[in-house]
Parts: structure tokens; C-alpha cells; sequence
């Protein structure tokens, strides 16, 4: 991609470039894969960004999109040109790429090998064209606009002229470690929509997916950019776990209490306070320990196979509850956590059988919205059901009634 560099700035080891392109040269430039940047979520509904084609054909500013990149082999001078190496990552405007992509590509279309026919309106050549423009990602009023549009232009005019004369600002990111680029994209979305928080929190410990799923063999984990935790939880099927459950439920293991997934707990992962390093901001991951805490869950989700049980599982206060007293047992018995871990994984079978589900959704779904919160009700019977288990003390099947009452 050819750009225009206009000034920079340093953030300690880091190097920001303002520079300028065109938007052909900018959309040409984006891989296939833009999209699947770990950082972003997943294209959102959003009615504004739905109007950037009236931006573009009107010739007003679209804001800066933000790039992470590496270095040009040289240091570009200011107001030259120079070439961006690829490939680079959308740190912030990725709403705004895809829709300039759909854009660049529908345009490509009409002036391609689009049959216009003057005797038919746009809208009846949207639905002649459906199954192309669903392959361009394109919305059927989009195309209705753009159709118009051409139509409208001198012989000499084309669609294509807007990409080759609009310029777009961008600022180019090197130097970012994978963490400096997740608070990045934090802090540019802070005045944007909300970053979904289960996302946020998958980004702030994304170094450890892949350990989870080795240590998860057979087995599926679901991400929120690609599946939404509260879809998941009521779709599950046996070994299938969601990271975002999974992060909550191993945090809940290491502090011996049930944790809340918050904008709080989030912002403290984000942006840990000065007196803490880098590493306290993240989990301690102690490869081990998350291999152990794999096969405990593995071991549970086998003896839970009937309807009730799966969904039981697959709610993250059920998984915060329970993972928060193993390690509350273990703190104040044992002198790890992987030994409440093999505790618990040894009486797996007598778990199950003092559950009794169905007494647990009656009292669940007894609750009063408007007098409790239903997910710390949850979340403390979990926890201090399976603590008595663990502890000797529970009755079996477990008094429910009780425990949420408590």
C-alpha cells in the first residue's frame, strides 16, 4: 500500500505514523483474512457505519482508521510517499474496512460484469442479482443506492473515481507488544459501542487458548467473536466449553472464590495498577495446573450427559461457583491446587449423584428477579454446595432449598 507519511510520535518503544492514501489503495490492500485479527470482535449491526456509502460518495472525511504494522525497510521522509509492507492488522476501524471492502467490491461489480437494464428498476435488479450480492456481503438498499448512483453520472464519471480521489488517514502502530496492542484497542473503543466484556476478557488472556486446547483433546472451545457465550450456554453439547467460561472458571480456581466478569475485573486485567507488573496483571498460568484443571472438567462434563447436566455445565456461574470452592478447599487444606483438583476428580462420581438438577432449576427458577441477583444466587449455591461436599458436610442429594436461601 502506497502512503503518504505525514508526522509521528513515539510511545516509548513504540513508533506511531500519521500518513494519508487513497481509499482504492487502502481497500486493495486488505488481505482476505482482515477480519480475524484475535483483537477485534466480529462485524457489528450498526445503522451509522451503514451510511458510510453517502460519506464516500459525498466526498466527507471518514475517521482515522488505526493500523498495526512493521516497519518499511527505510524511514519514510515527511511528506513523501513510501510502501507499507504487508500484511497489517486493523488495531481500531474495522467496522469502517469492512464496509469500505463491501463498498470497493460492489462497485467492482457494477462496473464489471453487471448487466444494467434501464427498463428495470434497481430494486428489481437487487433481487435478480440476490445470490451475487450475498457472495459481496452486500445489503440489497446498498446496492439500490450505488445503482442509482452510477446511473446518475456524466459518460466520462465512474464509481471508481471515488476510491481513486477520497483520501483516508491512517495511524500506523510498530513496535506494540501483543498486550500494548489489546489495551490499544481498548482505549479506542472506550467512546465507541461497548466492546462486548467476555470479548475483552478472551483478548486479555488470549496467550492462553492454545494451551487450553491441547490441554482439551476432542474437545471444542468457542470464542465470543465466533459464538456468544449466552448462545452457547443454551446450544451446548457435550465437550464444548466457551474460553470466556473457561478463563472465569480457571481465575475462580486460583483466588479460591467465584469471580464476576465485569468491566471492573476486565479493566483491572487491562490496566494493572502501578505498583503491580505485567505479570500480576495476567494469571500466573501454570501449565500443569491448567492441564489438570482440563482433565477435572473433562472428567465431570463425561458424567454429565443427560440435558440437564450439559446445561448445567455450560453456564459460567455454575463453573465460577464450583472451580471457586476447589480451590478455597485447597488453599486451606492442601498445598496446591492441582491436589483439590485430583480430590475432587477422585468423588466426580458422587458429585454427580448428590446434584439433583432438577431440584436446583426448581429453586433457580424460583428466584425473584426483582428481589435477587440471579447469577450471584447461583454462583454462591454452586460454591458452597460443592465446599461442603468437599469438606465432608453436604447432604446428599444437596439441599438446594438451602443453599440458595442462604
Amino acid at each position: 500500500m502506497r502512503l503518504l507519511f505525514l508526522d509521528e510520535m513515539e510511545e516509548q518503544s513504540a513508533l506511531c505514523m500519521l500518513c494519508r492514501a487513497t481509499l482504492r489503495s487502502y481497500v486493495e490492500a486488505l488481505g482476505d483474512d482482515f477480519k480475524d485479527y484475535f483483537v477485534q470482535r466480529s462485524i457489528v449491526t450498526n445503522k451509522y457505519l451503514d451510511e458510510l456509502w453517502e460519506t464516500i460518495s459525498n466526498k466527507r472525511h471518514i475517521p482515522t482508521i488505526v493500523l498495526v504494522a512493521e516497519l518499511p525497510q527505510a524511514h519514510p521522509e515527511q511528506l513523501h510517499e513510501f510502501t507499507l509492507p504487508a500484511p497489517f492488522k486493523v488495531l481500531d476501524g474495522l467496522q469502517r474496512s469492512y464496509r469500505l471492502k463491501v463498498i470497493w467490491n460492489t462497485i467492482r461489480f457494477l462496473e464489471g460484469d453487471f448487466i444494467d437494464d434501464p427498463s428495470k428498476n434497481p430494486t428489481q435488479l437487487a433481487r435478480k442479482n440476490s445470490e451475487r450480492l450475498k457472495e459481496l456481503e452486500c445489503a440489497p438498499s446498498l446496492f439500490v443506492r450505488m445503482l442509482k448512483a452510477k446511473r446518475e453520472l456524466a459518460d466520462h464519471e465512474t464509481l471508481t473515481a471515488l476510491f481513486e480521489l477520497n483520501s483516508i488517514w491512517l495511524e500506523v502502530w510498530t513496535g506494540l507488544s501483543q498486550n500494548e496492542q489489546i489495551r490499544k484497542m481498548l482505549v479506542l473503543n472506550a467512546g465507541h459501542k461497548s466492546v462486548n466484556i467476555k470479548h475483552q476478557i478472551e483478548l486479555l488472556f488470549i496467550e492462553y487458548l492454545e494451551v487450553l486446547e491441547r490441554a482439551f483433546p476432542g474437545c471444542t472451545i468457542h470464542r465470543e467473536k465466533d459464538l456468544s457465550a449466552q448462545k452457547y450456554s443454551k446450544t451446548r453439547s457435550q465437550k464444548h466449553f466457551h474460553f470466556a467460561h473457561l478463563i472465569s472458571a480457571f481465575e475462580s480456581l486460583n483466588l479460591g472464590r467465584p469471580i464476576t466478569t465485569n468491566s471492573e475485573f476486565s479493566a483491572s486485567r487491562a490496566f494493572p495498577k502501578e505498583e503491580e507488573g505485567e505479570a500480576d496483571a495476567l494469571l500466573g498460568v501454570d501449565v500443569e495446573l491448567i492441564e489438570k484443571f482440563a482433565r477435572t472438567l473433562a472428567a465431570l462434563d463425561d458424567r454429565l450427559g443427560d440435558k440437564l447436566g450439559i446445561t448445567w455445565l455450560g453456564r459460567e456461574v455454575v463453573l465460577v461457583g464450583l472451580f471457586g470452592a476447589i480451590g478455597r478447599h485447597g488453599m486451606e487444606h492442601f498445598a496446591s491446587a492441582q491436589e483439590a483438583l485430583q480430590r475432587f476428580e477422585d468423588h466426580v462420581g458422587n458429585y454427580v449423584e448428590s446434584l439433583d438438577l432438577s431440584s436446583f432449576e426448581r429453586m433457580r427458577n424460583n428466584l425473584e428477579l426483582s428481589k435477587v441477583n440471579i447469577g450471584a444466587k447461583n454462583k454462591r449455591a454452586v460454591y458452597e454446595a460443592t465446599l461442603e461436599f468437599l469438606e465432608g458436610h453436604a447432604q446428599r442429594p444437596f439441599d438446594w432449598q438451602r443453599y440458595f436461601e442462604s
